[in-house]
Protein backbone atom coordinates (compact mmCIF):
# COMPACT_ATOMS: atom_id res chain seq x y z
CA UNK A 1 0.00 0.00 0.00
CA UNK A 2 1.12 3.57 -1.02
CA UNK A 3 1.49 6.20 1.97
CA UNK A 4 -2.25 7.74 1.70
CA UNK A 5 -3.32 11.18 1.38
CA UNK A 6 -6.35 12.57 3.41
CA UNK A 7 -9.85 11.29 2.90
CA UNK A 8 -12.05 14.30 2.98
CA UNK A 9 -14.91 12.30 3.66
CA UNK A 10 -13.91 11.14 6.39
CA UNK A 11 -12.29 14.35 8.23
CA UNK A 12 -15.22 15.63 10.18
CA UNK A 13 -13.84 17.35 13.39
CA UNK A 14 -15.78 17.11 16.54
CA UNK A 15 -17.77 20.06 17.16
CA UNK A 16 -15.09 20.03 20.97
CA UNK A 17 -12.43 18.11 22.20
CA UNK A 18 -10.65 15.13 20.44
CA UNK A 19 -10.55 12.20 19.31
CA UNK A 20 -9.28 9.02 20.69
CA UNK A 21 -8.58 5.43 18.78
CA UNK A 22 -9.49 1.88 20.36
CA UNK A 23 -5.85 0.17 21.11
CA UNK A 24 -2.42 1.10 21.77
CA UNK A 25 0.43 -0.83 23.12
CA UNK A 26 0.58 -1.50 26.72
CA UNK A 27 4.00 -0.15 26.94
CA UNK A 28 2.35 3.41 26.07
CA UNK A 29 -0.46 2.99 29.07
CA UNK A 30 0.82 6.15 30.33
CA UNK A 31 1.04 8.21 27.16
CA UNK A 32 -0.91 10.51 25.29
CA UNK A 33 -2.71 9.09 22.67
CA UNK A 34 -3.12 11.64 18.92
CA UNK A 35 -5.24 10.52 16.92
CA UNK A 36 -3.68 10.53 13.26
CA UNK A 37 -5.82 7.98 11.28
CA UNK A 38 -8.90 5.79 11.74
CA UNK A 39 -8.87 2.07 12.17
CA UNK A 40 -6.66 -0.18 9.92
CA UNK A 41 -5.87 0.30 6.07
CA UNK A 42 -5.01 -3.88 5.99
CA UNK A 43 -7.78 -5.28 8.56
CA UNK A 44 -7.50 -8.93 7.27
CA UNK A 45 -5.29 -10.32 10.13
CA UNK A 46 -6.89 -13.48 10.88
CA UNK A 47 -6.08 -13.12 14.79
CA UNK A 48 -7.59 -9.81 15.11
CA UNK A 49 -11.08 -8.40 15.57
CA UNK A 50 -10.37 -4.80 16.53
CA UNK A 51 -11.40 -2.91 13.51
CA UNK A 52 -13.45 -5.64 11.48
CA UNK A 53 -16.61 -3.81 10.12
CA UNK A 54 -15.09 -0.54 10.27
CA UNK A 55 -13.59 1.90 7.43
CA UNK A 56 -10.14 3.11 7.64
CA UNK A 57 -9.76 6.47 7.00
CA UNK A 58 -6.64 9.25 7.07
CA UNK A 59 -7.42 12.45 9.06
CA UNK A 60 -6.38 15.78 7.86
CA UNK A 61 -3.28 17.78 9.08
CA UNK A 62 -5.72 20.45 9.99
CA UNK A 63 -8.27 18.04 12.07
CA UNK A 64 -4.80 16.68 13.89
CA UNK A 65 -3.58 19.90 14.87
CA UNK A 66 -6.98 21.27 16.12
CA UNK A 67 -6.76 17.87 18.09
CA UNK A 68 -3.52 18.87 19.68
CA UNK A 69 -4.64 22.25 20.42
CA UNK A 70 -7.38 21.15 22.52
CA UNK A 71 -5.05 18.92 24.28
CA UNK A 72 -2.86 21.71 25.27
CA UNK A 73 -5.87 23.54 26.31
CA UNK A 74 -6.73 20.81 28.67
CA UNK A 75 -3.22 20.67 29.60
CA UNK A 76 -2.77 23.59 30.68
CA UNK A 77 -6.38 23.99 32.80
CA UNK A 78 -4.80 20.86 34.42
CA UNK A 79 -1.13 22.67 35.04
CA UNK A 80 -3.08 25.51 36.30
CA UNK A 81 -3.88 23.15 39.25
CA UNK A 82 0.19 23.06 40.25
CA UNK A 83 0.59 23.47 43.85
CA UNK A 84 2.87 25.64 45.55
CA UNK A 85 5.74 23.11 45.09
CA UNK A 86 5.63 22.82 41.99
CA UNK A 87 4.14 19.62 41.57
CA UNK A 88 0.81 18.26 40.35
CA UNK A 89 -1.96 18.77 42.90
CA UNK A 90 -4.32 15.76 42.80
CA UNK A 91 -7.38 16.84 44.08
CA UNK A 92 -7.50 20.01 42.86
CA UNK A 93 -6.81 18.82 39.50
CA UNK A 94 -9.78 16.32 39.66
CA UNK A 95 -12.36 18.95 41.40
CA UNK A 96 -11.23 21.18 37.49
CA UNK A 97 -12.33 17.87 35.75
CA UNK A 98 -15.32 17.41 37.79
CA UNK A 99 -16.98 20.47 36.83
CA UNK A 100 -16.69 19.68 32.98
CA UNK A 101 -19.26 17.84 30.81
CA UNK A 102 -18.76 13.92 30.35
CA UNK A 103 -17.13 14.02 26.99
CA UNK A 104 -14.89 16.43 28.30
CA UNK A 105 -14.34 15.01 31.83
CA UNK A 106 -13.03 11.66 29.92
CA UNK A 107 -10.63 13.01 27.58
CA UNK A 108 -9.48 15.05 30.53
CA UNK A 109 -8.73 11.88 32.62
CA UNK A 110 -6.59 11.12 29.42
CA UNK A 111 -4.18 14.23 29.97
CA UNK A 112 -4.42 13.41 33.76
CA UNK A 113 -3.00 10.12 33.35
CA UNK A 114 -0.52 11.71 31.19
CA UNK A 115 0.60 14.09 33.98
CA UNK A 116 0.39 12.25 36.88
CA UNK A 117 1.39 8.75 35.21
CA UNK A 118 3.67 9.27 32.27
CA UNK A 119 5.27 12.75 33.35
CA UNK A 120 3.85 14.22 30.36
CA UNK A 121 6.43 13.07 28.71
CA UNK A 122 5.40 10.16 26.00
CA UNK A 123 2.91 10.49 22.73
CA UNK A 124 1.91 7.47 21.02
CA UNK A 125 -0.06 8.39 17.45
CA UNK A 126 -2.88 6.03 16.62
CA UNK A 127 -4.68 3.98 14.89
CA UNK A 128 -2.92 1.08 13.12
CA UNK A 129 -0.78 2.11 10.87
CA UNK A 130 -0.24 5.81 10.58
CA UNK A 131 2.92 5.81 8.88
CA UNK A 132 0.47 4.89 5.79
CA UNK A 133 0.21 8.77 5.81
CA UNK A 134 2.36 10.51 3.56
CA UNK A 135 5.50 11.12 5.32
CA UNK A 136 5.34 14.79 4.63
CA UNK A 137 1.74 15.13 5.93
CA UNK A 138 2.96 13.24 9.02
CA UNK A 139 5.95 15.27 9.23
CA UNK A 140 4.05 18.67 9.37
CA UNK A 141 2.13 16.60 12.14
CA UNK A 142 4.90 15.69 14.18
CA UNK A 143 6.44 19.61 13.88
CA UNK A 144 3.59 21.16 15.70
CA UNK A 145 3.10 18.26 18.14
CA UNK A 146 6.88 18.90 19.46
CA UNK A 147 5.80 22.99 19.35
CA UNK A 148 2.99 22.22 21.23
CA UNK A 149 3.69 20.31 23.39
CA UNK A 150 8.24 21.01 24.06
CA UNK A 151 8.45 18.76 27.33
CA UNK A 152 7.36 15.81 24.60
CA UNK A 153 10.49 13.00 25.48
CA UNK A 154 8.85 10.24 23.27
CA UNK A 155 6.71 10.14 20.00
CA UNK A 156 5.74 6.67 18.72
CA UNK A 157 3.80 5.02 16.39
CA UNK A 158 2.77 1.54 15.00
CA UNK A 159 3.79 0.59 11.62
CA UNK A 160 3.29 -2.25 9.53
CA UNK A 161 6.05 -4.35 8.28
CA UNK A 162 4.95 -4.06 4.31
CA UNK A 163 4.57 -0.03 4.94
CA UNK A 164 8.36 -0.06 6.45
CA UNK A 165 9.61 -1.77 3.45
CA UNK A 166 7.80 0.31 1.04
CA UNK A 167 9.13 3.24 2.82
CA UNK A 168 12.59 4.63 2.15
CA UNK A 169 15.34 5.39 4.06
CA UNK A 170 15.09 9.14 3.21
CA UNK A 171 11.40 9.20 4.44
CA UNK A 172 11.79 7.67 7.73
CA UNK A 173 14.48 9.44 8.67
CA UNK A 174 12.06 12.31 7.46
CA UNK A 175 9.84 11.23 9.96
CA UNK A 176 12.77 10.87 12.78
CA UNK A 177 14.11 14.05 12.27
CA UNK A 178 10.50 15.85 12.47
CA UNK A 179 10.15 13.73 16.05
CA UNK A 180 9.19 10.35 15.63
CA UNK A 181 11.06 8.04 17.58
CA UNK A 182 10.27 4.74 17.81
CA UNK A 183 7.65 2.28 15.60
CA UNK A 184 6.62 -0.22 16.83
CA UNK A 185 5.56 -3.39 14.72
CA UNK A 186 3.66 -6.17 14.95
CA UNK A 187 5.84 -8.69 13.22
CA UNK A 188 3.57 -11.75 14.87
CA UNK A 189 5.88 -13.95 13.30
CA UNK A 190 8.97 -14.51 10.66
CA UNK A 191 7.86 -17.47 8.84
CA UNK A 192 5.91 -17.18 5.75
CA UNK A 193 3.86 -20.07 5.97
CA UNK A 194 2.41 -18.60 9.12
CA UNK A 195 1.82 -15.27 7.91
CA UNK A 196 0.35 -16.48 5.32
CA UNK A 197 -1.89 -18.64 7.49
CA UNK A 198 -2.95 -15.53 9.83
CA UNK A 199 -3.43 -13.70 6.81
CA UNK A 200 -0.54 -10.76 8.01
CA UNK A 201 -0.19 -9.68 4.35
CA UNK A 202 3.53 -9.20 4.28
CA UNK A 203 6.34 -11.70 3.97
CA UNK A 204 9.44 -12.28 5.85
CA UNK A 205 11.72 -10.46 3.08
CA UNK A 206 9.53 -7.38 3.95
CA UNK A 207 9.66 -7.77 7.63
CA UNK A 208 13.88 -7.75 7.02
CA UNK A 209 13.77 -4.94 4.86
CA UNK A 210 11.57 -2.46 7.08
CA UNK A 211 13.16 -3.39 9.78
CA UNK A 212 16.63 -2.76 8.44
CA UNK A 213 15.40 0.59 7.21
CA UNK A 214 13.92 1.41 10.41
CA UNK A 215 17.11 1.42 11.95
CA UNK A 216 19.38 2.26 9.41
CA UNK A 217 16.82 6.05 10.16
CA UNK A 218 17.51 6.39 13.24
CA UNK A 219 14.60 5.30 14.78
CA UNK A 220 14.05 2.91 17.56
CA UNK A 221 11.91 -0.42 16.59
CA UNK A 222 9.86 -2.44 18.60
CA UNK A 223 9.15 -5.67 16.89
CA UNK A 224 6.11 -8.19 18.46
CA UNK A 225 6.04 -11.82 18.31
CA UNK A 226 2.87 -14.17 18.84
CA UNK A 227 4.39 -17.80 20.43
CA UNK A 228 1.75 -20.43 19.27
CA UNK A 229 -0.06 -18.30 16.08
CA UNK A 230 1.34 -20.90 13.90
CA UNK A 231 -0.37 -23.77 16.38
CA UNK A 232 0.77 -27.30 16.56
CA UNK A 233 1.73 -28.15 12.97
CA UNK A 234 4.05 -24.65 12.72
CA UNK A 235 5.31 -24.38 16.30
CA UNK A 236 8.90 -24.97 15.50
CA UNK A 237 8.52 -23.35 12.67
CA UNK A 238 7.51 -20.66 13.92
CA UNK A 239 9.99 -20.20 16.52
CA UNK A 240 13.19 -20.61 13.91
CA UNK A 241 12.00 -18.43 11.50
CA UNK A 242 11.10 -15.24 14.06
CA UNK A 243 14.59 -15.67 15.80
CA UNK A 244 16.15 -15.57 12.07
CA UNK A 245 14.47 -11.95 11.70
CA UNK A 246 15.42 -10.80 15.04
CA UNK A 247 19.06 -12.12 14.40
CA UNK A 248 18.62 -10.13 10.85
CA UNK A 249 17.06 -7.02 12.15
CA UNK A 250 18.23 -7.04 15.72
CA UNK A 251 15.35 -4.50 17.13
CA UNK A 252 15.38 -2.61 20.06
CA UNK A 253 12.81 -4.45 21.65
CA UNK A 254 11.47 -7.73 20.84
CA UNK A 255 8.00 -7.47 22.63
CA UNK A 256 5.96 -11.11 23.39
CA UNK A 257 2.43 -11.61 22.85
CA UNK A 258 1.35 -15.02 23.18
CA UNK A 259 -1.43 -16.43 20.70
CA UNK A 260 -4.93 -16.30 22.47
CA UNK A 261 -7.70 -17.86 19.64
CA UNK A 262 -10.20 -14.67 20.10
CA UNK A 263 -13.68 -15.82 19.61
CA UNK A 264 -15.02 -14.18 16.51
CA UNK A 265 -11.92 -14.21 14.39
CA UNK A 266 -11.01 -16.59 11.84
CA UNK A 267 -8.19 -18.20 13.77
CA UNK A 268 -10.62 -18.22 16.57
CA UNK A 269 -13.45 -20.41 14.16
CA UNK A 270 -10.85 -22.19 12.90
CA UNK A 271 -9.35 -23.19 16.67
CA UNK A 272 -13.53 -24.15 18.20
CA UNK A 273 -13.91 -25.95 14.30
CA UNK A 274 -10.59 -28.22 14.76
CA UNK A 275 -8.75 -26.63 11.54
CA UNK A 276 -6.20 -25.58 13.41
CA UNK A 277 -4.86 -27.36 16.31
CA UNK A 278 -3.79 -24.73 18.93
CA UNK A 279 -0.64 -25.17 21.31
CA UNK A 280 -0.81 -25.18 25.11
CA UNK A 281 0.95 -23.08 27.53
CA UNK A 282 3.42 -25.64 27.70
CA UNK A 283 4.24 -25.56 23.82
CA UNK A 284 3.94 -22.34 23.85
CA UNK A 285 6.93 -22.45 26.45
CA UNK A 286 8.92 -24.73 24.95
CA UNK A 287 8.24 -22.80 21.50
CA UNK A 288 9.86 -19.50 22.93
CA UNK A 289 12.42 -20.97 24.41
CA UNK A 290 13.37 -22.37 20.98
CA UNK A 291 13.29 -19.23 19.81
CA UNK A 292 15.47 -17.62 22.53
CA UNK A 293 18.07 -20.71 21.99
CA UNK A 294 18.07 -19.70 18.21
CA UNK A 295 19.22 -15.67 18.49
CA UNK A 296 22.57 -14.96 18.66
CA UNK A 297 24.45 -11.47 18.31
CA UNK A 298 21.06 -9.43 19.40
CA UNK A 299 22.05 -6.37 21.88
CA UNK A 300 18.17 -5.83 22.01
CA UNK A 301 15.90 -5.56 25.04
CA UNK A 302 12.96 -9.09 25.13
CA UNK A 303 9.95 -7.74 26.86
CA UNK A 304 6.91 -9.67 28.65
CA UNK A 305 4.41 -6.79 28.94
CA UNK A 306 1.30 -8.50 28.33
CA UNK A 307 -1.46 -10.56 30.89
CA UNK A 308 -1.57 -13.38 28.55
CA UNK A 309 2.11 -14.18 28.40
CA UNK A 310 2.46 -17.12 30.97
CA UNK A 311 6.46 -16.55 32.10
CA UNK A 312 6.42 -12.73 33.01
CA UNK A 313 9.85 -12.83 34.66
CA UNK A 314 11.44 -13.94 30.91
CA UNK A 315 12.36 -10.71 30.48
CA UNK A 316 15.81 -8.63 29.97
CA UNK A 317 18.58 -7.92 27.64
CA UNK A 318 19.46 -10.72 24.80
CA UNK A 319 22.69 -9.86 24.93
CA UNK A 320 23.68 -10.63 28.61
CA UNK A 321 20.17 -12.32 29.77
CA UNK A 322 19.47 -14.98 26.86
CA UNK A 323 20.60 -18.00 29.23
CA UNK A 324 18.85 -16.64 32.01
CA UNK A 325 15.83 -15.95 30.49
CA UNK A 326 16.16 -19.68 28.90
CA UNK A 327 16.53 -20.72 32.46
CA UNK A 328 13.21 -19.35 33.57
CA UNK A 329 11.76 -21.22 31.00
CA UNK A 330 13.23 -24.55 31.55
CA UNK A 331 12.46 -24.09 35.50
CA UNK A 332 8.83 -23.46 34.51
CA UNK A 333 8.97 -27.40 32.26
CA UNK A 334 11.06 -29.00 35.15
CA UNK A 335 7.87 -28.47 37.92
CA UNK A 336 6.20 -31.55 38.19
CA UNK A 337 2.11 -31.64 36.62
CA UNK A 338 0.46 -30.71 39.75
CA UNK A 339 3.18 -27.55 40.13
CA UNK A 340 2.60 -26.18 36.78
CA UNK A 341 -1.06 -26.60 37.00
CA UNK A 342 -1.46 -24.58 40.24
CA UNK A 343 0.87 -21.80 38.57
CA UNK A 344 -0.72 -21.81 35.47
CA UNK A 345 -4.71 -21.03 36.91
CA UNK A 346 -3.09 -19.04 39.77
CA UNK A 347 -1.49 -16.95 36.43
CA UNK A 348 -4.77 -17.20 34.42
CA UNK A 349 -6.71 -15.72 37.65
CA UNK A 350 -4.21 -12.83 37.61
CA UNK A 351 -3.86 -13.82 41.22
CA UNK A 352 0.48 -14.20 40.45
CA UNK A 353 3.17 -13.29 38.24
CA UNK A 354 5.91 -15.66 38.84
CA UNK A 355 5.71 -19.29 39.64
CA UNK A 356 7.36 -18.69 43.30
CA UNK A 357 4.09 -16.45 43.79
CA UNK A 358 2.13 -18.88 44.46
CA UNK A 359 3.39 -19.96 47.37
CA UNK A 360 2.73 -16.61 48.88
CA UNK A 361 -1.24 -16.94 48.09
CA UNK A 362 -3.00 -18.05 50.94
CA UNK A 363 -4.15 -21.16 52.29
CA UNK A 364 -7.57 -20.43 51.10
CA UNK A 365 -7.11 -19.34 48.00
CA UNK A 366 -5.20 -22.24 47.23
CA UNK A 367 -7.27 -24.70 48.43
CA UNK A 368 -10.37 -23.45 45.91
CA UNK A 369 -6.98 -23.57 43.20
CA UNK A 370 -6.85 -27.27 43.89
CA UNK A 371 -10.45 -28.00 43.98
CA UNK A 372 -10.81 -26.82 40.60
CA UNK A 373 -7.57 -28.55 39.15
CA UNK A 374 -9.56 -31.50 40.18
CA UNK A 375 -12.61 -30.55 38.60
CA UNK A 376 -10.92 -30.22 35.06
CA UNK A 377 -8.51 -33.45 35.07
CA UNK A 378 -9.11 -33.63 31.60
CA UNK A 379 -6.95 -32.40 29.41
CA UNK A 380 -9.52 -31.24 27.00
CA UNK A 381 -11.36 -29.61 29.95
CA UNK A 382 -8.31 -28.05 31.11
CA UNK A 383 -7.25 -26.10 28.49
CA UNK A 384 -10.92 -25.00 27.88
CA UNK A 385 -11.07 -23.30 31.47
CA UNK A 386 -7.38 -21.64 30.32
CA UNK A 387 -8.82 -20.29 27.14
CA UNK A 388 -11.85 -19.32 29.03
CA UNK A 389 -9.58 -17.11 31.70
CA UNK A 390 -7.40 -16.12 28.84
CA UNK A 391 -9.72 -14.68 26.92
CA UNK A 392 -11.03 -12.06 29.51
CA UNK A 393 -8.11 -10.21 28.91
CA UNK A 394 -8.08 -9.77 24.70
Amino acid sequence: MQPLDVDEKNNQNPAFGFETGPIRPPSEAASLLLRVTRNCPWNRCKFCGVYKGSRFSVRSVEEVKADIDAMAHYRDLLFSCMGKDGKPDRKAMLRTIQQADELTREQMYQLLNWILNGKGESVFLQDANSIVLKPERLAEILRYLRKVFPGIKRVTSYGRADTLARLSVEDLRLLRQAGLDRIHSGYESGSDQVLERIGKGCSKQQEIEGGLKTKEAGLELSLYFMPGVGGKALSEENARESADVINRVDPDFVRIRTFVAKPGTELGSQVESGQMAPCTDQEKAAELRLMLEQIHGCRGVLVSDHIVNLLESVNGSLAQDREWMIGQIQRFENMSFDEKREFQLARRMGLVRRPEDVKRLSPQVRKEIHLLMQKTQESDQWERLMNYFLQQYI
